[in-house]
């Protein structure tokens, strides 16, 4: 499928593209990961981690046995979406941090076809390619569905998501449980501030559970994530001009009581200095680590406090029979 570019936006039949990623700029981002990489301790943002190669390697991980989160959610979806009782006339999807489309894709199966032609979604991710593969495989299975892509960082430029027509918001993947406590915070206050009355929130969260359940999820028999979590490295060589070799590093994931979550960090192999643009950056210890991704665990009364710091009301909880995750409905 060939796109027609026009002002920034790519277009064809159902489709459209916009691109609001150039307003924050790259000398932001390469700004953002420098500062993270000379911070004591180091870290890296784990929104870095989904450039072409690491969105396909996260796809190859929600296939796995060991990675329960998106095989569970994806069954709440399929089987419980219907207790809702969702009102699809003049809808607007906001799918924020949409991703791999599997889940929009399992939740759009459930509109009756008669009101698809009513619905408009919106895919918001930094990935371009991502959504645009996306919005291709959606309009082929569902015919009827105006999608307009939008390529930004939800985080900092939610405001840009139109604000037409009762809007149901799409946070799926627990992808909320990367945030810290203040940033959870402040995003949910940033999310209430845009929803209107007649808007809701869709939010996928993670729960507290056995051990060792978690720490295997992320420590597969395959080494996917440890690909996966390296490959974070070559993103960063690309925007900064740094030297890193993975090889360097191994793939470190526990489980952190104390703040109750899964922490994901690359640890140093040796002693190693990184150079960027030809020039000296950084100096790693061996054993030392970079963090890449915190993915926090929720309970009954985080589910209740994350919606009141967005003014949202719970009204309803759909879980797995084995309550290891749950798909949350606020309503403003």
């Amino acid at each position: 499928m060939k796109y027609k570019v026009e002002n920034n936006t790519q277009a064809k039949s159902h489709i459209k593209l916009i691109n609001y990623l150039p307003n924050i700029g790259i000398d932001k981002a390469k700004e953002e990961i420098i500062n993270g990489l000379k911070a004591v301790p180091k870290y890296i943002s784990s929104k870095y981690f989904y450039d072409e190669k690491g969105a396909r390697l996260f796809e190859e991980i929600t296939t796995l046995n060991e990675y329960y989160p998106t095989i569970t959610e994806k069954k709440i979806i399929s089987t419980k979406i219907k207790d809702l009782n969702l009102d699809y006339a003049d809808l607007n999807i906001i799918d924020l941090g949409s991703g791999d489309h599997s889940k929009i894709r399992l939740f759009l199966q459930q509109i009756p076809k008669e009101y698809l032609s009513g619905v408009k979604y919106y895919p918001i991710d930094i990935s371009e390619s991502t959504i645009v593969r996306a919005s291709e495989n959606l309009s082929q299975e569902f015919p009827g569905l105006k999608i307009e892509g939008i390529v930004a960082d939800f985080i900092h430029q939610l405001h840009l998501v139109p604000k037409n027509r009762k809007r149901l918001f799409c946070f799926f993947g627990s992808t909320i449980g990367n945030f810290e406590d203040d940033q959870v915070k402040a995003f949910m206050q940033s999310i209430g501030g845009q929803m209107r009355e007649d808007d809701s929130l869709l939010l996928g969260l993670d729960m507290i559970k056995d051990i060792s359940v978690l720490e295997k999820a992320y420590n597969d028999s395959r080494h996917v994530t440890a690909r996966f979590n390296k490959n974070i490295l070559s993103v960063v060589n690309n925007m900064v001009c740094t030297d890193f070799n993975a090889d360097d590093f191994d793939h470190l994931a526990f489980y952190n009581p104390e703040k109750s979550r899964i922490e994901m960090h690359l640890k140093a192999r040796k002693n190693i200095t990184v150079f960027c643009s030809g020039k000296p950056f950084i100096n790693l210890r061996k054993d030392e680590t970079i963090h890449t991704e915190n993915s926090h665990k929720f309970d009954s009364s985080a589910i209740k406090n994350i919606g009141a710091w967005a003014g949202l009301k719970v009204e309803k909880i759909l879980s797995d029979d084995n309550k290891w995750f749950s798909l949350v409905y606020y309503k403003k």
